[in-house]
């Protein structure tokens, strides 16, 4: 199956004119694109993805994209009576009595044939919180298959759109399960390309409910206030410059090459699986651009029980729970086989 570890998605719009990201076609987008198939890829590329982290929905949200840095950093208000754990990737703050919360994700930026958004101040327009695979067009390639991979999308720049890696790669047991994979680096179609698992929090954070269930290639326009800053330069925070511990592909500078590491705020990482023997993580990595070449072993980020997927074939029946629920319970990730046997049964879920 396919799974979390390195989970995606890609951002599609309906703008065919613009050569960023891919734009949908006018297909059903009910209709069965999969047939039975023994490839990882496709088994779990209809799924629906849910978050169980503890980031919740933050005020006043903002993100800045760093196009030299490729990070995205979320910054808002944490609600008032909520709290926090610590996390690998966030840094809070005290301001004017409220905290701020400061998340900070790796992305990729536009191949070189390619364009990115321009620096400037954007606002979201368009969200797909469940995308499976399927086709898209955009102007260079025509109509093609991408595999979305079940993850939403965020367009906030005509067809630019934060969305998951695209790449799979194997994982540790070659030729047994292909997983998701971001190369964080210049290598996309504009959009700015995140782990799948980093997309569903950036979701849900944002304000689009991540523990409800959604229709199938259903968009619409999110009532997020949620700003986004496109910067040419790296990003900065408490007067450093913010790189996250995630690795880079060849050409990318990191900003400790440039102002040594000391002058560098370095945000950790996670990732999710869904596996409790790590079966769903891609292989270690050790790009060029690593931070002193040191290999970025996934199994030590993992944040477990934090992003998790429904099949298709589940959702009416889980639909229908959550409708009278309101959410996903936030055990559901840790006890998901428990409820979704449970709703197959026809059982009201005890999982506790």
């Amino acid at each position: 199956m396919k799974t979390s570890a390195v989970l995606p998605v890609l951002l599609s719009m309906a703008l065919s004119s613009l050569a960023g990201c891919a734009a949908e076609t006018s297909s059903d987008p009910t209709d069965e694109t999969m047939g039975e198939t023994e490839d990882a890829l496709a088994a779990k590329a209809d799924e629906h993805w849910f978050y169980n982290g503890a980031m919740p929905a933050l005020e006043a949200p903002a993100i800045t994209v760093s196009l030299k840095g490729h990070t995205a950093r979320l910054s808002g208000l944490l609600p008032q009576g909520a709290t926090l754990p610590a996390l690998p990737h966030v840094r809070t703050s005290i301001e004017n009595g409220r905290t701020r919360v400061d998340a900070v994700y790796p992305i990729a930026t536009a191949a070189p044939t390619k364009t990115n958004s321009r620096p400037g101040s954007y606002k979201f327009h368009f969200a797909k919180p469940y995308r499976p695979d399927g086709s898209a067009f955009t102007r260079d390639e025509g109509e093609h298959f991408v595999p979305w991979g079940g993850f939403p999308f965020l367009a906030y720049d005509g067809g630019i759109a934060f969305h998951g890696p695209i790449t799979d790669t194997d994982n540790l047991a070659p030729g047994t399960l292909d997983v998701w994979v971001l190369k964080r680096g210049t290598v996309s179609g504009g959009c700015n390309r995140m782990l799948g698992e980093h997309v569903v929090e950036l979701t849900h954070a944002i304000g689009i409910d991540m523990r409800k269930v959604y229709q199938a290639n259903v968009g619409f326009t999110p009532t997020t206030k949620a700003k986004v800053n496109v910067i040419a330069d790296y990003d900065s925070y408490g007067g450093k410059l913010v790189d996250v511990d995630y690795p880079t592909d060849v050409g990318v500078v990191r900003p400790a090459k440039v102002v040594g590491a000391e002058k560098v705020a370095m945000f950790g990482s996670w990732v999710a699986s869904e596996l409790p023997n790590g079966k769903d993580l891609p292989p270690n990595m050790k790009w060029e651009g690593g931070v002193a070449n040191e290999w970025y072993v996934f199994a030590e980020h993992v944040l477990p029980n934090t992003v998790c997927s429904a099949p298709k074939s589940d959702l009416p029946r889980l639909r229908a729970y959550v409708s009278r629920k309101g959410q996903v319970p936030m055990n559901f990730c840790a006890k998901k086989s428990c409820y979704l046997e449970a709703l197959r049964g026809g059982r009201e879920p005890s999982c506790n």
